[in-house]
């Protein structure tokens, strides 16, 4: 049902009337905008029928009022940056109205000259961008995802198409958070006090729903990322209002590690896997082995699955898609259950090649169900946080564990790293014992 101030009588009909909002009032110069349903009182006493004709209307209208706003956001926002360019054109930085008003004469008077000099004084365009004659474009909260999008264009390119999906999506969701929790603003109008106010709703959700403070504080940097990006592109100087809002005191819980013994007598034990499809009774094989993510693992391409190379290993090399972290490029050894896993799939998973969500969704339906996962703890993740620990419990170097995780260390890196032999030397020492696999050797792999 519409709301009822929108639907009225008037003549023995129902009619719709609203008030041009005050955003918008400035484009849209009726005041009040009345329309007929063109039914009667009589015939539709409850307003029932009348009411979902000025429900389609108000969407009509509401979206013609967007239109509009998008319309002279987009000139205003193009008249803008032409002013800036053609100041800089000149050697000067654009000044705004505001900012020229109050500039002192002599940086006015060599502003005139500039004009003068360059027989650009009755020139009205250029006259507005040495003089300060156009204000910043007024840019809405509904508009920020769009804005900050095209300063993201490089990032976005090297995305493959779920990557891309998950970044827009999580975008526009805190965009739409917001909206709905202080209204659609401008960019400009934005205080401090509603960013803590936005920080203050998603820090009660944290403590009542029990809401994952990173969840909370991501949200909460992406509307700061956005605004900065968007603001630096367009010159808005705006000032940093989401400034140290996320929320202190509070970490999600880390992931558990599986314990060694776990892994062995539960997961690895006889007809606990085996409801699990062949690609993803795979991965996790592969993942328990090599530490690597699932997503690098659902990603690998055959040209980085190295068989037959002298030490069998996997690349995890950013290839269509972007990795977690710069530091995440790296060669693994195969070893074990891995090994055979990789035999079987030499051109990699096909099943969840980009579908790194589908893969997450089967995983946790079969875990949950038969019980492998002893604690609330433990996610499929755990696998890495085990593949770390049973690393330090043989001595492993620091440096080869970071860079066989693909961790970022605050050490200098001196030349290539660990080579492929030690690695290799650790990741046996570790390896589960597989029932047709013996350990691998550079000199086995090599015969």
């Amino acid at each position: 049902m519409i709301d009822p101030q929108y639907l009225t009588k008037r003549h023995g009909v129902w009619h719709f009337l609203r008030r041009v909002p005050v955003e918008y009032e400035q484009l849209d110069r009726r005041g009040n905008v009345k329309l007929s349903t063109k039914i009667k009182v009589a015939t539709d006493r409850t307003g029932t029928k009348a009411s979902r004709v000025v429900a389609r209307m108000n969407e009509t209208l509401e979206a013609y009022w967007r239109g509009l706003a998008d319309r002279e956001t987009a000139e205003a926002k193009q008249t803008y940056l032409d002013a800036v360019k053609l100041a800089r054109s000149l050697g000067l930085d654009y000044q705004t109205p505001s900012v020229a008003s109050s500039a002192p004469l002599d940086e006015v008077l060599r502003r005139i000259e500039t004009l003068i000099v360059g027989n650009a004084i009755n020139d009205p365009a250029l006259r507005k961008a040495v003089l300060g004659g156009i204000e910043k474009p007024s840019i809405m909260l509904s508009q920020l995802f769009d804005e900050y999008e095209i300063t993201q264009k490089v990032a976005l390119s090297k995305m493959s198409p779920d990557q891309v999906r998950k970044w827009k999506a999580a975008k526009k969701r805190a965009v739409e958070i917001l909206i709905e929790q202080r209204g659609d603003k401008a960019l400009h109008q934005l205080t401090r006090d509603d960013a803590l106010a936005f920080a203050d709703w998603w820090e009660e959700r944290v403590i009542s729903e029990g809401i994952g403070a990173g969840t909370a504080n991501k949200n909460i940097s992406h509307i700061g990322g956005m605004i900065r990006a968007v603001s630096k592109r367009l010159k808005l100087g705006l000032e940093d209002v989401f400034a140290a809002t996320r929320i202190e005191g509070a970490r999600d819980g880390q992931r558990a590690p599986f314990p060694i013994d776990f892994i062995r007598n539960v997961i690895l034990a006889p007809g606990n896997l085996d409801d699990l499809n062949d690609d993803a009774r795979d991965v996790v094989y592969a993942v328990m082995e090599t530490g690597a993510r699932p997503s690098e693992i659902v990603n690998l391409t055959a040209s980085r699955i190295m068989l037959d190379a002298e030490v069998p290993f996997i690349r995890i090399k950013a290839e269509g898609r972007v990795l977690k972290t710069e530091h995440s490029e790296r060669d693994i050894p195969l070893v074990g259950y891995a090994l055979e896993a990789m035999k079987r799939h030499p051109q990699g998973f096909a099943r969840y090649f980009d579908k790194g969500s589908s893969l997450s969704a089967t995983l946790m339906k079969h875990f949950d169900k038969h019980k492998l996962l002893p604690t609330e703890k433990h996610k499929i993740y755990s696998f890495r946080h085990s593949f770390k620990d049973r690393l330090k419990a043989v001595e492993a170097p620091e440096e080869l564990i970071d860079e066989m995780m693909g961790h970022r260390t605050d050490k200098p890196k001196y030349g290539d790293g660990y080579g492929l032999g030690l690695k290799l030397k650790y990741l046996n020492a570790i390896a589960f014992k597989t029932k047709t696999a013996p350990a691998t050797t550079v000199a086995a792999a090599a015969a």
